[in-house]
């Protein structure tokens, strides 16, 4: 598909209004290349193929999965804006192949082909915002029925993410961290970060953190307490929403 179609359709509103928008410029680069490596790939490409192009930017893929910008599919992945396109090309390949023998007819076949690609397009984007609000709903209440913990199991919660004891003694073990960094970044995460569904496992995120920043406590980044956060910003008006 790449050689027949080796570009994709961008609309410039949903990159700027998107999830990714809120995101760094590195990651937003690394998103873009992992988008053209995909279509390359016929949208089809494995998780461990994925993170084995990207080798040099490990942390982010992580990120970027964790975000739910990249859908994970059973080991593969999904770009849903892309997945639409190559479904809606892929049936126009067909349609190709079944009027391709009947010479200047295929040619006036496919100029329709195209009209009828373009406004299907315009039909789906319409319908887009009504199915993206199906599917927070969706995510939603499958998250608050997998974060059903006995309070024994509860080391810490943050915006309604939990982060478990044995999660947080894995990442002492693994990381060669200590509780003391671990709660930092927790206490950067509670007094700065805005959830509303954006981050989905309080886990990854801290042990992202501190794999990017190392092992030690970065004073600039990690408030020492709500307290001292809170002559910066009000607390009560920060979790709203």
């Amino acid at each position: 598909m790449a050689k027949e179609l080796p570009y994709f359709r961008f609309t410039s509103a949903e990159w700027l209004n998107g999830d990714i928008s809120l995101e760094s410029y590195a990651l937003k680069g690394l998103f873009i290349d992992v988008c053209a490596y995909y279509w390359f790939k016929d949208c089809n490409i494995a998780q461990a193929m994925l993170k084995k192009k990207f080798s040099n930017a490990i942390a982010e893929v992580e990120e970027l999965l964790e975000l739910g910008i990249i859908k994970c599919d059973e080991g593969g992945i999904n770009i849903p804006f892309l997945d639409e396109q190559f479904d809606m090309l892929l049936a126009l390949r067909t349609s190709r192949q079944k009027a391709g023998s009947r010479g200047g007819k295929a040619r006036s076949s496919k100029a329709q082909a195209k009209l009828k690609q373009s406004s299907s397009y315009k039909d789906k984007d319409k319908d887009k915002d009504k199915d993206k609000d199906k599917d927070k709903d969706k995510d939603k209440d499958k998250k608050l029925k997998k974060l059903k913990y006995h309070s024994d199991e509860i080391y810490r919660t943050e915006w309604g993410l939990i982060i478990t004891k044995d999660e947080c003694n894995k990442m002492v073990t693994d990381l060669g961290t200590t509780k003391d960094i671990i709660d930092s970044k927790l206490d950067y995460f509670g007094n700065t970060m805005k959830n509303k569904g954006k981050y989905k496992n309080l886990a990854s995120v801290i042990r992202n953190w501190i794999k990017r920043d190392g092992s030690s406590v970065d004073s600039k980044r990690c408030l020492k307490s709500k307290d001292e956060y809170s002559e910066i910003v009000d607390l009560d008006q920060l979790r709203i929403g």
